[in-house]
């Protein structure tokens, strides 16, 4: 196989994105299922989702990463490290590009695809190596966050 299809999510994200769907198009009970719409879980957004939808979440993460790696990285730098779970910044945009990712898989035309290739994985991809900077992580050796003391510091004198 030349290329590799893009890994479904998880069943329990499914069912998370097709309640949004609903709510989007403004069928009513999507809304009436899931009360008020700040109150729905968003998997794109994992702080937002509960237990089981967080863990679907973050599973399907690693699959799309294996994914990503795969058909994407040409060289070791451009992978997405495979301790990206220690790495906020990296985790945040993960579910985001996953969920834009399916969408353009599951669109009837190439534009959203085109989309995806153009403007969200590049710029995805410049944001995590600007990050990332030249730790180890991107050489394969996970590298602790280098700004955790001064963060933890800064916690410690803001006034209360």
């Amino acid at each position: 196989m030349i290329v590799l299809p893009f890994p479904p999510p998880p069943s329990a994200v499914l069912h998370a994105l097709e309640l949004l769907e609903n709510v989007r198009r403004g069928n009513g009970g999507g809304v009436a299922q899931a009360g008020a719409v700040a109150d729905l879980e968003r998997p794109w957004e994992p702080a937002s989702c509960s237990g089981e939808l967080n863990a679907a979440v973050w599973s399907w993460c690693d699959d799309v990463v294996a994914w990503i790696n795969h058909e994407y990285a040409w060289r070791p730098a451009q992978m997405v490290p495979a301790c990206w779970p220690h790495h906020a910044h990296i985790a945040r945009e993960l579910p985001v590009l996953a969920v834009l990712r399916w969408e353009a898989e599951n669109a009837a035309g190439p534009q959203l695809v085109e989309e995806w290739n153009r403007y969200a994985f590049p710029m995805f991809c410049d944001r995590m190596a600007q990050r990332l900077g030249e730790s180890t992580c991107r050489t394969g050796r996970h590298q602790d966050w280098p700004a955790e003391t001064r963060y933890t510091a800064s916690l410690d004198s803001a006034p209360r």
